[in-house]
């Protein structure tokens, strides 16, 4: 082992041959991973705590959730279950996740989306570099933004429409919006907030309130 390094032995012999293919290991992810297996449940009182999660109720006897990650954003879970149900949290902060945005700070106040307890950020988590795409309504010219949790940096980088075209677009939704996602992403279907935003159509000629971005 030199550093981060380590060799493995991936052994098929070809007559006195041996191949041997060497592999990256980093033990900051080892690290990580362990304690992800050793994650707990927290009560905390703040209801905009990294890590808290929700429970959303999507209006026809079923309910979606989220974690909240760093500063603004939040990843929803490809998850449904009946509302009231019982979670383990432990369990549903493992499912696959289906989108990652930026939300509103009222989601998370009273009157807003169900409180439940906080499973805390991964150490790759915290440190997690996010990117979000951006189209100048004037020049057409589309790029990168980026922020940075660890450091509180962010910036901007060129880039193509093609490269932006499989990020979210840097906007902040709202609770209403994106719970009518989650029952279109439940159903199978387009969501009208998705497709209005895509930066191959942005920004409309007219917008109305059917295709005004929800932010």
């Amino acid at each position: 082992v030199m550093g981060s390094w380590c060799a493995l032995v991936a052994a098929e012999e070809c007559g006195p041959q041996m191949e041997v293919t060497w592999i990256a290991w980093n033990p900051q992810t080892v690290a990580d991973d362990d304690a992800v297996q050793h994650r707990k449940v927290e009560r905390v009182a703040r209801a905009r705590a990294p890590g808290r999660v929700v429970r959303i109720d999507l209006g026809d006897g079923r309910c979606a959730y989220g974690r909240r990650l760093n500063g603004p954003s939040v990843e929803f879970y490809d998850r449904v279950d009946a509302y009231g149900e019982s979670v383990d949290l432990l369990d549903l902060v493992a499912s696959r996740v289906a989108f990652t945005v930026w939300v509103m700070d009222a989601a998370f106040r009273r009157g807003g989306w169900e409180l439940l307890d906080v499973v805390p950020l991964s150490e790759s988590e915290r440190a997690k570099v996010e990117h979000r795409a951006k189209k100048d309504p004037i020049s057409g010219e589309c790029s990168i933004y980026w922020t940075d949790a660890v450091s509180g940096s962010f910036g901007e980088i060129p880039a193509s429409l093609e490269e932006c075209e499989y990020l979210e677009v840097a906007a902040v939704w709202d609770a209403r919006h994106v719970e009518d996602r989650l029952r279109d992403h439940f159903d199978g279907r387009p969501n009208e907030w998705v497709e209005s935003m895509r930066l191959s159509r942005w920004p409309p000629g007219n917008p109305t309130p059917s295709n005004r971005p929800p932010c």
